[in-house]
């Protein structure tokens, strides 16, 4: 026989995680946006582009403070803290390449 298991919980995602997962999407299609304008205009650049990217790296410090923090809550579920930490790390990490890229040039 096939048995099928269920687990019945009452956890629920802390809404820290779910802040920092909405900010890293913002954060990610922001920097994504500004990128490919940039390269599609040949790097002459709009000043609301360093606005775009400055609010980016803004919103990937908070995402980031609200993944780690999300972790201290108990019986939660932590698939959204792990992704919104790990999206806003990422997002700062790039913004960081970015600046050091335009540093050496």
């Amino acid at each position: 026989m096939n048995r099928r298991s269920y687990k019945f919980t009452n956890k629920k995602h802390p809404t820290q995680a779910i802040f920092s997962t909405i900010l890293g999407t913002i954060s990610t299609c922001g920097i994504i946006a500004v990128i490919w304008l940039s390269f599609t205009m040949h790097g002459a650049t709009k000043p609301g582009y360093g606005l775009t990217g400055l609010l980016a790296v803004i919103f990937s410090l908070i995402g980031v403070i609200l993944g780690i923090t999300s972790f201290q809550e108990r019986d939660g579920i932590y698939v959204l803290s792990w992704v919104g930490t790990i999206l806003n790390l990422l997002v700062l990490v790039g913004v960081g390449l970015l600046f050091s890229l335009g540093l050496r040039a």
